[in-house]
């Protein structure tokens, strides 16, 4: 029963990161839902919103990585593939054909420990997704719908006549802008580098609180 749940967990995270990739309407859909249950939120400016919403998906993937990773064992898969490489490489420039021999009959045990290692760095990968896929989501229409409202622009496919008016009440323009160094007050979509900036700020938020986070919870301890 368990392998069951796991597995159907796993399936759903990698159906809400397709679906999320190649579906804007699935996209939407999704964010609506998200915006159900996390509409107490909204009145809140969008950069505290998404400063919340990292740490608590840090809190989250955090706690997926503590319980479903054998760091130790982890750590022993990633220190033979070291060595390995190491004595793969070190065979190859000084053209020691039979250490090479050697390291080629062990090839089949290495790349089954390489997948083991894999399996266990992408199941907690797509246990996250079931919970930051949806809220990255609502994130994105909400930052996508405000600046529509407020520019009249439908560069994000004219997402005010697919949304609820009481998804639309909830985008206040106060809310979605930001005093940005050296930009000054933009929307929270404006570029900064190659990113919009909302998504620039989850990005550095995110890494910042789940390093903090991984400490804290002694994550790969």
């Amino acid at each position: 029963m368990k392998q069951v749940i796991s597995r159907f967990i796993m399936i759903l995270g990698a159906l809400l990161f397709i679906g999320i990739l190649f579906s804007r309407d699935f996209r939407l859909e999704l964010g609506l839902i998200v915006e159900s249950v996390m509409f107490p939120f909204s009145s809140y400016p969008f950069h505290i919103v998404i400063l919340i919403m990292s740490i608590l998906t840090g809190i989250y993937s955090n706690l997926i990585q503590k319980y479903t990773i054998n760091h130790r064992r982890l750590r022993e898969l990633q220190e033979i593939m070291r060595e390995y490489q190491k004595e793969y490489m070190e065979a190859t420039k000084q053209n020691n054909q039979f250490k090479l021999k050697q390291l080629e009959e062990k090839k089949q045990e290495i790349q089954q420990l390489q997948s083991e290692m894999m399996s266990m760095q992408f199941k907690p990968m797509f246990y996250t997704f079931v919970v930051t896929i949806p809220i990255f989501a609502w994130l994105w229409e909400k930052a996508s719908a405000s600046y529509e409202l407020i520019t009249g622009s439908t560069s994000y496919g004219n997402l005010t006549t697919k949304l609820p008016e009481t998804f639309l009440k909830t985008l206040n323009p106060d809310l979605y802008t930001v005093n940005s160094p050296f930009l000054g007050q933009i929307h929270v979509v404006t570029p900064v580098l190659i990113f919009p900036w909302w998504l620039f700020w989850y990005l550095l938020c995110s890494i910042t609180f789940g390093q903090i986070i991984k400490k804290v919870l002694k994550v790969g301890v």
